[in-house]
């Protein structure tokens, strides 16, 4: 495995509390930190199933592993020492069959599938609880508390419908909907994306709950702003930094989209909506009460590296830092990665094709 590189000095935050100049002497200094990996298991066929597409890697607080496997049509559940405890949510329309999956969370005791009319609730071990009717284009889940209360907000900046992106707090068992935060949207953000969406470089709001202080923490990953809130309703806190946006290439984006049969119309639409440069992140976890914003250089499926800035719950950086993946393998797109409380979990690719799903033990920063 290479050695772990460090960001530059240069990519260090300046931090401003709550919108206000904090003062050169209260300044947090971020220091480089070294993530020190060590494979703990690694999977490259699951069953009698060989990996042909895995993505979507989510892992719930006792370390149990989902994840979805897009060419297969299934769902997978592994428990914390890498074996396969069962498979769920298969393609279809009946009960517990989910007909296009889109993503998956981690809520409480339960995991959901987010398709697209519905979200699908499941056990921790994969059984069928419920299906509730939703909108992914206008009602985009981006965290779970429980299996009756989550939070919602435009797929994203572009599709938001009126002027205002709206990030909303759902409560299922009470019917209560309320609004979190509205956000303003710049006119590169209200491009409609036609259907593009692209993790990493779409204007979005992301998000990352803390279970242990009950703190949710949201931006728009096109903007230096992260939002924290305590509560379900409680009074929305900030702070912002500074950070670096990479290039992406026409034909970069056109790479991205290769796979699929669109027509050239709504290709070119579609590569028209894009920003030219990367998002800020494209997640925000919460492990051990710190906040860790993950950024992507590319959208490239070739990337051998995962940019990591460290934050305090009041918006200190702390530590900046850069995980690497294994010499011969890159990470199979912006968003499969993931961390755990002293784990990462990312899904890699060679130049062959041949996939993996690997667990590494690491060294987090203690809150």
């Amino acid at each position: 495995m290479k050695r772990v590189k460090l960001l530059e000095l240069s990519t260090i935050v300046v931090v401003m509390i709550c919108g206000g100049c904090v003062r050169e002497s209260e300044m947090s200094v971020a220091r480089e930190w070294a993530f020190e990996m060590e494979k703990v298991w690694e999977i490259q066929q699951i069953g009698e199933d060989e990996l042909l597409r895995p993505a979507e890697p989510r892992v719930a607080d006792d370390g149990t592993l989902y994840w979805h496997d897009f060419e297969r049509h299934l769902s997978y559940i592994v428990s914390s020492d890498g074996k396969l405890v069962s498979t769920f949510a298969p393609r279809g329309s009946d009960e517990g069959e989910v007909p296009m999956y889109l993503n998956c969370f981690s809520a409480g005791d339960h995991v959901v599938i987010c398709a697209m009319d519905k979200l699908h609730f499941f056990t921790k071990e994969g059984q069928f609880v419920k299906a509730v009717p939703n909108n992914p284009f206008v009602r985009f889940p981006l965290a779970f508390k429980n299996d009756n209360e989550f939070w919602v907000a435009p797929g994203a900046l572009g599709d938001a419908p009126g002027s205002l992106a709206v990030v909303t707090h759902v409560n299922l068992a009470s019917g209560k909907e309320t609004t979190v935060h509205e956000f303003a949207r710049s006119d590169a953000e209200k491009k409609p994306t036609g259907g593009g969406v692209v993790v990493g470089l779409t204007p979005q709001i992301k998000m990352g709950f803390d279970r242990q202080s009950n703190r949710l923490y949201f931006g728009k990953n096109s903007d230096t702003v992260i939002y924290r809130l305590a509560g379900d309703g409680g009074k929305v806190e900030s702070f912002s930094f500074t950070g670096a946006r990479y290039p992406v290439s026409e034909t970069v984006k056109r790479n991205h989209f290769a796979r699929f049969d669109i027509p050239e119309e709504a290709l070119a639409s579609m590569i028209g909506a894009l920003p030219d440069q990367m998002a800020y992140y494209n997640r925000i976890q919460v492990v051990d009460g710190l906040v860790y914003m993950l950024s992507a250089k590319s959208i490239s499926d070739t990337q051998t590296e995962q940019d990591v800035n460290v934050y305090s719950p009041d918006g200190r950086h702390l530590y900046y830092g850069r995980i690497e993946v294994e010499e011969g393998w890159h990470i199979s797109g912006p968003d499969n990665m993931q961390l755990a409380d002293g784990f990462i979990y990312a899904i890699q690719e060679n130049d062959a094709g041949d996939k993996k799903i690997v667990k590494y033990r690491t060294r987090l920063p203690q809150s």
